[in-house]
């Protein structure tokens, strides 16, 4: 017989959602009925109609409103000022859960030592019948599930939650992910449930493509200089993004991600101070071990 489900905060960072809330909010209140959970959703200066939407189609969830935007991180940061619960549900407004996954997900938190735990993301065509490729019937991960997963909220809290540097969007989640394991946390992945991602693609809706681009590549260099305590690591890490900005702007003509380099010379004395500041931890082989990280495909993000 399994366990009652524990009190469950959800937070919903939302941007201009209005055309997704309804999709996700009612499966969400299914899964966490009001009387016994909250939901909040942080709204980050929303300009469509989600702020009237909310109060006359779902009273029951608890809204709070940012003005002006704060970003993702932010967000995500102010709703876990904000709620009451021990767990919490993370939840990007393009993910749908489904019946059944957030206690699978609950289940790992007898282990003092989770931080959080993933289901599988899978697109509204996707096939759901799946396991770890070896067999087991959860694995790890080195990412924070920023796009939906269950967080023990203290540990969050305690580990800064997502670092303004990243701001606004990109990298904070595997900074926030690599922190924790550093820190002798662990990040499960569980494949028994899953999360529909409705793919939306929010950031690419709201930025043009090329300041994506920047963005990513300036917080990858970030991420490198910030957390990778081994030269063996950190060399190579930051040459791959190094050759790859350069070679767009010489082959492609796409100077967007050699802007994102020289933009993190910007951000570089904030970020060396954090990595000097922070205490000791696993060093990174053993964090790679650990989190079943595949090295070379951490190079290729």
């Amino acid at each position: 017989m399994s366990s009652p489900l524990p009190p469950i905060s959800a937070v919903i960072p939302n941007r201009d959602g209005a055309a997704l809330l309804p999709r996700i909010l009612p499966p969400l209140l299914a899964e966490l009925p009001p009387d016994q959970h909250e939901v909040v959703v942080v709204d980050d200066a929303s300009e469509d109609s989600s702020l009237d939407l909310l109060a006359r189609e779902f009273p029951s969830v608890r809204v709070v409103e940012l003005k002006p935007n704060v970003g993702f991180g932010a967000a995500c940061n102010r709703g876990f000022d904000e709620v009451r619960h021990d767990l919490v549900l993370l939840l990007n407004s393009d993910m749908e859960v489904t019946p059944g996954s957030v206690p699978v997900l609950a289940q790992h938190f007898v282990e003092a030592d989770v931080f959080a735990v993933a289901p599988r993301y899978v697109s509204p065509r996707a096939p759901t019948a799946a396991e770890a490729p070896d067999g087991r019937p959860f694995g790890h991960q080195i990412c924070a599930p920023a796009g939906g997963g269950l967080f023990r909220r203290d540990a969050f809290r305690s580990l800064g939650g997502f670092d303004p540097l990243y701001h606004p969007f990109y990298w904070e989640d595997m900074d926030l992910g690599w922190t924790a394991w550093a820190a002798g946390w662990r990040i499960v992945h569980d494949p028994r449930c899953h999360f529909v991602h409705l793919e939306n693609a929010t950031i690419r809706r709201l930025y043009p493509g090329s300041y994506v681009r920047r963005i990513r590549a300036r917080n990858r260099l970030l991420f490198g200089w910030k957390n990778l305590r081994s030269l063996g690591r950190l060399a190579p890490f930051l040459a791959r993004t190094a050759a790859g900005a350069v070679g767009d702007l010489l082959l492609r003509a796409d100077p967007a991600r050699f802007l994102g380099v020289c933009a993190s010379l910007a951000r570089l004395p904030s970020c060396l101070a954090r990595r000097f500041r922070a205490g000791p931890g696993l060093p990174d082989r053993e964090i790679i071990e650990r989190s079943e990280c595949v090295w070379e495909l951490l190079l290729k993000l």
